[in-house]
């Protein structure tokens, strides 16, 4: 197993790497960045099973390389392992669709050895359901206004909050993905978010207003 750790502080991805070599001993092979740019060249350069990202790396984000991964389709699973602790950076994390798992640096290295081997295998420990938890945490921002949106973007936005991706809310309402597209960038608009597990949350609270959960 090949794995990538991202970290801008190298005592960090020192303790991590010694961690991680006792527990898979001569099963892993650890190659470390401390940049966004180390890691996309790292990438760029070789395959890897996993990449181990920290969220605050200076000039950038975990997230800006989880997307990169997801953009170029590589086969890498990601695990966040980072100090950051946010609804929002959970929720961005789930989004990029890439990032198996999501942990907190006040953890010992036991929980991301696990959900490295976890992700390796192809199982997921971020799940539609923990982003559902982080949008809810944010749940001040009220229930959705229905009044506000037209036919078809309340029905786009349940699908939203029902987890269907763009290509199956085009299949299901035989539509366009540029016009799913169009109607989502409106709803965002509209309603105030600018991520649709947030509008999934907001589907979420007005849902238990109608008593419809």
């Amino acid at each position: 197993m090949k794995v990538l750790l991202v970290d801008d502080h190298p005592m960090v991805r020192m303790g991590i790497r010694a961690g991680l070599e006792s527990t898979f001993q001569e099963s892993v092979e650890i190659v470390e960045a401390g940049s966004v740019h180390e890691a996309i060249s790292a990438l760029n350069e070789g395959f890897f099973d996993i990449a181990v990202l920290d969220l605050r790396l200076g000039e950038g984000s975990g997230l800006d390389i989880a997307r990169y991964v997801t953009e170029n389709d590589l086969a890498v699973r990601c695990v966040v392992f980072t100090s950051v602790k946010s609804p929002r950076s959970l929720i961005a994390a789930f989004e990029s669709g890439s990032v198996a798992a999501y942990l907190e640096k006040d953890s010992d290295l036991e929980p991301l050895a696990e959900a490295i081997e976890a992700a390796a295998k192809g199982f997921s420990m971020l799940t539609h359901s923990d982003a559902r938890a982080a949008a809810t945490e944010l749940g001040s921002q009220g229930a959705l206004d229905r009044n506000t949106l037209t036919k078809r973007e309340l029905e786009i936005a349940e699908l939203i909050a029902d987890g269907l991706s763009d290509a199956e809310i085009s299949e299901t309402l035989h539509l366009a993905s540029s016009t799913v597209r169009n109607n989502l960038t409106t709803i965002y608009q509209k309603v105030g978010v600018e991520s649709r597990t947030l509008l999934a949350g907001l589907v979420w609270e007005s849902r238990k207003d109608l008593d419809i959960l």
